[in-house]
């Protein structure tokens, strides 16, 4: 479970009276509500809600030394120690916060190699939805594990339900225990911590963070012997390679995407002959209809495909 205080002991002083003062008064949004903290240099900053309401700080505008007091905190004091994570644009702290970072690019051979000048911050704030996947369970797992797509638009809590089926399926709720292998590029599944996982992605459960979904796949087959590997926002060819290579080994698979329903999915030239009996056999659907989450529609793929 988050706590706001892993938020307020990165941010300067003035900052985090005002924090605490708006998502712990009695009347207040809440911390549970609290998605975001947004922090712009010479801006005010802007609390986020996911009711979809903000708050902006109009009596404190972000300076240079509030920026720097933040990376400070994040990084712990050694920029150095957390370059990759830099270049990548965030960086987990703990309780499995996702601090991105934007500023100025630094290039090499065309690509970006790293940031400096940073003056731009968004806090996500992680919140575990234990049980989001209660529903759908039995959808997933009657008759034995099924592999599974989980489509859904940004910001409609796709990775959310995606661990929480990690979860049910690691620790045997509603089904047959499973061992699972979590290929976590972005951190964002089991938001790890100097390797720790933040989230509860159960007993039987194995993380290779930050690593590319494509090759992590097919290592964690070789060297965890899982039975389900997870990966979230799949979608370039070389993620469908892999998908189908360890499907090929008899292993599971367990997959997001970023998508607007199922004939979205269908159209998409990297997933052709990916749904059937040689691929995904069950699909969900999520939008945010009812608030990010909310479960439109669920597909079983039969063998002649949707």
């Amino acid at each position: 479970m988050s706590d706001l205080k892993e938020i307020t002991c990165l941010l300067p002083e003035r900052l985090k009276r005002i924090v605490e003062t708006e998502v712990m008064v009695p009347g207040k949004n809440g911390f549970c509500k609290l998605s975001e903290i947004r922090i712009r240099i010479n801006r005010p900053a802007i609390l986020m809600y996911n009711n979809n309401k903000e708050k902006v700080i109009e009596n404190i505008k972000i300076t240079s030394d509030d920026i720097a007091y933040i990376i400070q905190m994040v990084t712990r004091y050694s920029m150095y120690a957390y370059q990759d994570s830099i270049r990548q644009g965030y960086v987990t702290v703990k309780g499995g916060h996702r601090i991105g970072v934007a500023g100025q690019a630094i290039t090499r051979d065309g690509h970006i190699c790293g940031q400096k000048y940073i003056s731009y911050i968004n806090i996500r704030v992680a919140h575990e939805v234990v049980g989001c996947a209660d529903e759908i369970i039995d959808f997933i797992c009657s008759g034995g594990f099924k592999n599974t797509l989980v489509v859904s638009p940004p910001g409609c809590g796709k990775t959310t339900i995606l661990r929480d089926i990690i979860r049910h399926i690691s620790y045997g709720i509603g089904c047959v225990p499973l061992k699972v292998a979590i290929v976590d590029e972005r951190s964002e599944i089991a938001s790890s911590h100097v390797g720790i996982p933040q989230n509860d992605i159960g007993i039987r459960t194995d993380v290779l963070d930050m690593g590319l979904k494509s090759e992590g796949m097919i290592m964690l087959v070789r060297s965890m012997s899982p039975q389900v590997v997870a990966v979230d926002e799949i979608g370039s060819m070389e993620d469908v390679m892999a998908i189908k290579q360890i499907i090929n080994c008899g292993c599971h698979i367990l997959a997001s995407i970023h998508g607007y329903g199922i004939a979205d999915c269908i159209n998409r030239r990297e997933l052709a002959g990916m749904f059937g009996a040689n691929g995904f056999e069950r699909i969900v659907v999520l939008s945010d209809k009812n608030g990010a989450g909310t479960i439109e529609e669920i597909r079983a793929v039969k063998n002649g495909g949707l």
